[in-house]
């Protein structure tokens, strides 16, 4: 999915990559990434009055692309994991162009603990919003468990993403299928009680 680059949004979030893979996370404004994107600073502080803002507009246009393709929930489980897996790595050929920038936000962010805060609730949304993309529970103490296992799995897998060279991004699906395959054995072992009803992955 293209998206417009002309919205005041998308040229606040494409001002803002250009800018940290540039100069990096620590101590850009809000102003700065105005000026950067040609926008009045007042219309930028009333859409991003944090800056923190901008890596969720960031975070909801990745999500937004990653499963504008794909197609109805399938019924068999198996299928319904590829769903999840294609969707988990089309968000890393989302993510490809700005690879640097994405680098040296995942640096400068683990040494802002205020930041992270206040990323978590997109975060989760972000997770729960791909679960059910693929018909997992995105939603109640499930989704919420689900969310947090996807989080993980994209954390680990992100590391291998970060180094990886190749054209095809071979390495990071193997490391995803990989991560994913653990995460989700693990969900289904939980009691009842947790609210998740998941058959283990396909070749378990």
């Amino acid at each position: 999915m293209a998206y417009n680059s002309f919205h005041p949004d998308n040229r606040l979030i494409d001002a803002m990559l250009s800018h940290v893979a540039e100069q990096g996370w620590r101590g850009l404004t809000v102003a700065d990434v105005a000026a950067r994107a040609d926008i009045p600073v007042e219309t930028a502080e009333a859409l991003c009055p944090n800056r923190t803002d901008l890596l969720d507009m960031f975070a909801c246009r990745v999500d937004a692309t990653s499963i504008v393709d794909v197609g109805p929930v399938p019924d068999d489980p198996d299928a319904r994991y590829d769903q999840l897996l294609d969707i988990m790595m089309q968000r890393f050929e989302v993510l490809e162009p700005d690879k640097v920038a994405v680098s040296r936000l995942t640096r400068d962010v683990a040494c802002e603990p205020d930041t992270l805060l206040r990323i978590l609730p997109q975060s989760r949304r972000s997770f729960a919003g791909l679960a059910g993309a693929a018909g997992y529970p995105d939603s109640g103490l499930g989704g919420l468990l689900f969310a947090k296992a996807l989080a993980l799995v994209w954390l680990a897998t992100q590391r291998v993403w970060l180094q990886d060279t190749g054209a095809d991004l071979g390495e990071t699906m193997a490391a995803l299928d990989h991560n994913l395959r653990r995460a989700m054995a693990g969900l289904a072992a939980l009691p009842p009680c947790a609210g998740l009803q998941i058959s283990d992955p396909p070749g378990s």
